[in-house]
């Protein structure tokens, strides 16, 4: 198992290269760009979402479980030099910060691969202030009749295996209203440069429900 997370650690950026060209590199400071105060991104990878903060965030925590993601977005972090930014090592679904403590939480495909939706976006939203806001970039099931869908369901055994527990049909946006946030905004679309089956995408802003 090390091996495999050192692999995909590794070579990461280099294979989503070609996405963040075709559309990540565009829809990431649109999402991020404005965002201020306090901040938590989960599941924050090797950090591509690193340069597009700006100085409205007044302390940035970047959660990330995986450690050949973390050596990597140490380095990143250190390279930037902004001592408001932080790195931890913890999952979504348990996070050790008190309640209300950020005012935005960012999650960018990663909700795909966490152990459990519900409980990640219980746990997001327990460290929300009171009309803080998630802020996601997602992709999706293809939702049924698509025949995408049928194709996401057949693959996904061997995909959850060899892609670090990335799941193809897990309804997002759902899971997003079930667990107590109402839309500010949100985009339905593809992934442009991606395989048809992770292409499904949703992208947006929710707030935290009262």
């Amino acid at each position: 198992m090390s091996f495999w997370s050192s692999l995909s650690a590794r070579f990461y950026d280099a294979t989503m290269r070609g996405l963040e060209r075709s559309c990540l590199a565009q829809w990431r400071p649109e999402l991020i760009g404005d965002l201020r105060g306090e901040v938590l991104e989960i599941g924050s990878g090797t950090g591509a979402n690193l340069a597009y903060y700006s100085d409205k965030v007044s302390r940035l925590v970047l959660a990330e479980p995986d450690r050949f993601m973390r050596k990597q977005l140490l380095r990143k972090v250190d390279r930037l030099g902004r001592g408001s930014f932080s790195v931890v090592d913890c999952v979504a679904e348990s996070m050790p910060f008190e309640t209300g403590t950020f005012d935005v939480v960012v999650a960018t495909l990663v909700l795909c691969s966490v152990r459990s939706q519900k409980a990640a976006l219980a746990e997001i939203r327990r460290l929300l202030k009171p009309g803080g806001s998630l802020v996601f970039l997602e992709h999706v099931t293809a939702g049924e009749p698509h025949r995408l869908a049928r194709w996401q369901r057949w693959i996904q055994p061997v995909w959850v295996q060899v892609c670090g527990n990335c799941h193809l049909t897990r309804d997002t946006e759902k899971a997003i209203l079930d667990s107590g946030f109402e839309f500010v905004q949100i985009d339905r679309g593809r992934l442009r440069g991606a395989p048809a089956i992770v292409s499904p995408m949703i992208k947006g802003k929710a707030r935290r429900g009262s």
